[in-house]
This record gives C-alpha cells, sequence and structure tokens, in this order.
C-alpha cells in the first residue's frame, strides 16, 4: 500500500500533540495532602515574668552575650561560629541533602544518552538453510526516556527534600544557639573560678595568721594545744581548695579552646589572666511565648520535618496510581560508515509505556498508612516540643528570680561582714581587743564572699539558660559556593 507524504506528516503530528497532551498533563494533579503550617495555642505571658524583665526592643537577642561587654567573650563566640568543628559538620549534611534533593529533581526530567555501535557478522558456510556471507552494520544514535509525573509523586519528593533542607538549617542554627551558651558558661564560670580563687587565698593568709596566734597564745600559755591543731585543721582545710579550683580553671579554659575550633591549650595564658567576673544587666529582653516559637530554631525544624512528612504521604499516594514513560530514539544505520550521515539511513521511534499494578498485597495501601502515621508522630512531636521550650523559659524564669532574691540576701551578708571586720579591727588598733576577733572576721568576710560568687555565677548561668530556651544567639553563616551551584543546578532541574 502506497502510503503519501501528507498521511506521514498527519501521523507525526498527531503523535506530538499526544506527548504534549500528556506532558501538559502532567502538571496537573497533585495527589496527598496540601501542606497547612500548625498553629498552637499558647499563652499570652509568662507565669514567671517579672518586673525587671523588657518586652520591647528584641534585636539584642541575637548578639545576647555582647551586654557582658567584654571583649575577649566577643572574640571567642566569633571564633566559635567560625571554626567550631560540629558546625563544619553540620554544614556539611546540608551540602549532602541540597546534593540528594538535585538528584530527586532530575527524576522530573528527561534522561537522554548517546551511543554508537559496530558489528561485523560472517554467516557459516556449513549450514545448508543459509548460504555463508559477511555482513557490516554501524549504528549511531540518542536514546531518551521520560517518566512523567502526572499525579505529582516526584513533586512532592522535591517537597519533601526542600523541607528536609530546611530542617537541617534550622538544625545548624540550634547548633549555634547551644554552642554560644555553652561557651558563656564556660568562660563565666571560669571567671567566677578566678575570683573564688583569689578569695580562698585570702582567706588562706586569715587563717595563716589564726594559726600563728593560736601557737603564741599557747607559748605565752594563753590558750591550748586543741585551740592550735584546730587553727592548723581549719589552715590545712582552706589550703586544700585551690588545686581544685585550679584544675576547674583549666578544665573551662580547655573547653573554650575546643568550642572555638582550636586546640584544649590555645587560650590558655590569654584565659590565664585573672578578670572580674561578668556583669549583669539591670533587665534582660524577654520574647513573648508566641515569639518564641518563630524564634527557636528547633521548633522550626520540627515544623520544618512536619512538612516533610506530609509531602511524603503525597509521594506514597502516587504510588498507587499508574506510570507512564515516553521512551524516545533517534539515529542512523547503515552498512558504510560513511552512510550514516545520509538521510536515508535515519531512523526514530516514539511511543507510550504504562503499567498499574493490579495486585501488591496491600503493599501500596500500608505505604500511604505508614506516612500518614508518621506525619501524625511529626505533629505531636511538635506540639509536645512546643510545650516543653515555653516549660524551659519558665523554669529559666524561675531560677533566675530565686537566684536574685538569694543574692539580695547574700549582698548584705558581705556588707554585714565588712562592717564587722572595720569594726574589730577599730577595737584591736585601740587595743580594746584581741587580733584573734579581727582574723575571725576575716574569714567570715571571705566565705560571704565566696557564697556570694557562687551567687553571681548562678545568676550568669541562669541568664544564659532563659537565652538560650528563648533560641537567642543564632545567625545565619553563609554556605560554601558548592551549596550555591548545588541549589542553582536543583533550580534548573525543576523548571
Amino acid at each position: 500500500m502506497h502510503v503519501s507524504p501528507n498521511y506521514t506528516l498527519s501521523r507525526r503530528c498527531r503523535v506530538l500533540m499526544m506527548l504534549s497532551l500528556f506532558v501538559g498533563l502532567s502538571g496537573c494533579t497533585t495527589v496527598g495532602p496540601d501542606y497547612q503550617r500548625p498553629t498552637v495555642q499558647v499563652p499570652a505571658n509568662w507565669v514567671e515574668g517579672a518586673a525587671t524583665m523588657s518586652n520591647g526592643d528584641q534585636s539584642g537577642l541575637r548578639t545576647w552575650w555582647q551586654s557582658f561587654q567584654d571583649p575577649m567573650l566577643d572574640s571567642l563566640v566569633d571564633q566559635t561560629l567560625m571554626r567550631n568543628q560540629d558546625l563544619d559538620i553540620a554544614l556539611a549534611r546540608l551540602r549532602q541533602a541540597r546534593a540528594e534533593r538535585v538528584q530527586i529533581a532530575s527524576s522530573s526530567g528527561p534522561m537522554v544518552s548517546a551511543g554508537g555501535t559496530g558489528e561485523a557478522l560472517r554467516s557459516s558456510k556449513a549450514l545448508t538453510s543459509q548460504s555463508g556471507g559477511e555482513s557490516r552494520a554501524w549504528h549511531l544514535g540518542f536514546d531518551a526516556s521520560w517518566e512523567l509525573d502526572l499525579f505529582g509523586g516526584t513533586r512532592r519528593a522535591i517537597e519533601a527534600a526542600d523541607a528536609g533542607i530546611e530542617a537541617l538549617a534550622e538544625d545548624q542554627r540550634a547548633l549555634q544557639v547551644s554552642l554560644v551558651a555553652e561557651l558563656v558558661s564556660n568562660y563565666a564560670g571560669l571567671r567566677a573560678t578566678q575570683v573564688r580563687l583569689d578569695i580562698s587565698r585570702d582567706n588562706i593568709r586569715a587563717l595563716v595568721d589564726a594559726e600563728r596566734l593560736a601557737e603564741q597564745a599557747h607559748r605565752m600559755g594563753l590558750g591550748t594545744l586543741a585551740d592550735v591543731m584546730q587553727a592548723r585543721a581549719e589552715r590545712e582545710t582552706a589550703e586544700a581548695k585551690p588545686p581544685l579550683m585550679e584544675a576547674d580553671i583549666a578544665r573551662f579554659s580547655h573547653a573554650i579552646g575546643v568550642l572555638a575550633g582550636g586546640f584544649p591549650g590555645d587560650w590558655h595564658d590569654a584565659l590565664g589572666k585573672a578578670s572580674p567576673m561578668l556583669p549583669m544587666r539591670a533587665d534582660l529582653s524577654l520574647s513573648m511565648p508566641s515569639a518564641v516559637i518563630r524564634q527557636r530554631p528547633d521548633l522550626r525544624a520540627d515544623e520544618r520535618r512536619l512538612a516533610a512528612a506530609s509531602a511524603q504521604i503525597g509521594v506514597a499516594e502516587a504510588e498507587r496510581f499508574p506510570k507512564f514513560r515516553i521512551p524516545l530514539g533517534i539515529g542512523t544505520t547503515a552498512s558504510v560508515i560513511h552512510s550514516l550521515f545520509s538521510g536515508a539511513s535515519l531512523a526514530w521511534s516514539a511511543g507510550m509505556q504504562g503499567s498499574q499494578s493490579l495486585y501488591d498485597g496491600g503493599r501500596a495501601r500500608a505505604g500511604v498508612a505508614a506516612a500518614q502515621a508518621n506525619a501524625d508522630a511529626a505533629r505531636l512531636v511538635y506540639e509536645r516540643d512546643v510545650r516543653l521550650a515555653l516549660r524551659d523559659v519558665e523554669d529559666a524564669l524561675t531560677a533566675w528570680t530565686s537566684e536574685r532574691q538569694r543574692q539580695a540576701s547574700l549582698n548584705k551578708a558581705v556588707i554585714t561582714s565588712q562592717q564587722a571586720l572595720e569594726h574589730s579591727t577599730k577595737l584591736y588598733e585601740r587595743g580594746l581587743s584581741a587580733y584573734l576577733p579581727v582574723l575571725v572576721a576575716q574569714r567570715t568576710l571571705n566565705q560571704a564572699r565566696d557564697e556570694l560568687a557562687l551567687s553571681q555565677l548562678e545568676e550568669i548561668r541562669g541568664v544564659i539558660a532563659l537565652y538560650k530556651s528563648l533560641g537567642a544567639g543564632w545567625q545565619d553563616v553563609p554556605l560554601s559556593q558548592e551549596v550555591g551551584q548545588s541549589d542553582s543546578v536543583a533550580t534548573a532541574a525543576t523548571q
């Protein structure tokens, strides 16, 4: 039968129209639920909110450690955010996730391959059924295959990958919050221990004087050997404390060196110079409960994982629907290699393949149920973590306010002990009292100073815990150019 050129052209047009129709349909349907960001009802105010708290300007929350006005602390935090190995690991995980997203997005486009073959064949002359001979065949062509995303399974997978990348980015920010809080806590502990070490040495000097006076009184018959032994035991007990404090200072210094991305001894000399304790501000910035949900990166990561779990429901749903694939091929075949580029050697093929599982033992349906259960669990985790986050803030507020009240009493104790020392010193200078009451007053003052230093450290740690519970202290760290390139490839793959 003779086929006219017009009929051939018409048939080609129908094939192209059919392909265009399926390509258009591939972007029309997306199964699975469309994600809606969850809303959690939270209290309007804090139960433990204090009058000294400020609900105004929140701009200082991201750099809250700068309120201590300590240049060395600022430098250590900068070093930690730039060089800490845990942050580098988190960034590497983020780059991995973005590259994997590119792999997922690439499946939404056609896969094209090129190849060529050459073959020489000689038939056996010993066969009676055919005459022997030689033949050659050369082939050069392109093959393409495109699986149509008619029901949105690939689009949902890309949606899940995007949400997973955002969750990892929030994890990296949450790590920043923890690292900054840990660094400031170690630094505050180091400075407080240095102050306590000075107080301990002052106390030892007072006890040495007390022991000397007890020995003199014993020699003069005005005291007993028991008094001498008691004074000596107190002095020896006090001398046992500085080595422990020096070890604590060394451990704080080692921890700071590693947190800042270096080695344990990198900051030993710089931190070994004694410095006053970190000062406290009169008031603190405090976010409202609703703002904490937006500010805390761990909660934001939970929400993004919930979005990813919701998208996975669509991925599982798409497995229950038919799959369509378009194979395309174009190439040339000839017996002589120089004829490969002639029009007569050109051949092409196009088609449509479809498949639908008729029975899988309930696998696809179970996959949807599992994805739905996973999304339900992710939602419950988010709601639980919101409540735990608010509890963290309330606990930190309670600890901070109670320590301030305790510190007010300790401040009074230091003042009273100082006044007692001054009074006993005046009596001694006028010859109205022995020197031993002066030493007792000095020892009492040193003990009160030590208790006050511990209370100030606990107050600072309460502030650190508060800022950490508020999710303060994170900032965006620019990723490497490799990540930017991965994003560009991923964007191009989805367009």
